[in-house]
């Protein structure tokens, strides 16, 4: 266990449990992150001029209902490494914080709707059948860990009242050696089709109905208190474009939260 000056203050944003019995908290007071089901879901053209595909565009979202803050710490010796080793800290309730060392790294994307520092691995979008056949994959899997809105949902612990990330990751900073960012209890991370990497390539995909998942966590490098809701799926028909100009349409049958299955 090892302490940093600059976590006091976020860390103390959770210290206090209004309505909650002492005993009703654990010692580790560890997030729980709940990926919310696909929105916002069309079919739209993407790639470079002369190589268009149609691509499946969506907004995805990660909350964080758990007893604490998700809280990950990037650093590097040298601007020469281009990755930050990535740590996560856990809050305890006995006072200070618990290091799980090495839950990733953090990458520096440069992108018009990013500049920032990325975990990785953080979220993986992909398209099935029916039945649960994997067919394509994204490839991006890299989030900004910040706080974007509040979670309707109801939470293990008490809500935070301070923001992890105050830099919008490293905004604008490639040259940055030491990243904290994070979601905090009762706040959701949000992704819309207008950012970069939001989308699954449906180049030689047929028409017919299939399953879109969205997982955060995949590899539980992440230490939470429960995994159960960490995916969630949307079964959608793709169908004929309206004209020959038009990208195939997209209709969504059905969403279902907490589960990779529907």
């Amino acid at each position: 266990m090892r302490g940093w000056i600059g976590l006091v203050g976020v860390l103390a944003g959770t210290a206090v449990c209004v309505g909650s019995a002492p005993g009703a908290l654990p010692n580790a007071l560890l997030p729980d992150l709940d990926e919310r089901a696909p929105l916002a879901v069309s079919v739209r053209w993407g790639g470079p001029p002369g190589n268009l595909h149609p691509r499946l565009v969506f907004t995805s979202t990660v909350e964080n209902v758990g007893f604490g803050p998700l809280v990950v710490e990037g650093r590097r010796q040298s601007t020469r490494v281009p990755t930050m080793r990535a740590d996560q800290l856990v809050r305890l309730r006995s006072g200070g914080f618990e290091r799980f060392d090495r839950v990733g790294r953090m990458r520096y994307n440069v992108s018009p709707s990013h500049s920032h520092w990325h975990l990785q691995p953080f979220e993986q979008y992909e398209l099935r059948t029916v039945d649960g056949r994997q067919l394509v994959r994204d490839h991006k899997s890299g989030f900004c860990l910040t706080n974007d809105y509040r979670s309707p949902l109801p939470t293990l612990g008490p809500r935070g009242t301070q923001r992890v990330d105050k830099t919008d990751c490293g905004r604008d900073k490639p040259g940055a050696r030491h990243v904290l960012e994070g979601i905090s209890v009762g706040w959701g991370d949000i992704y819309v089709p207008a950012k970069e990497g939001q989308y699954i390539d449906l180049n030689g995909i047929p028409y017919s109905d299939y399953v879109l998942v969205h997982r955060v966590n995949v590899g539980r490098l992440l230490h939470e208190t429960n995994y159960a809701n960490d995916a969630s799926s949307m079964r959608i028909r793709l169908v004929p474009p309206a004209t020959p100009a038009d990208p195939p349409g997209v209709i969504v049958l059905q969403t279902c939260d907490d589960s990779a299955r529907c």
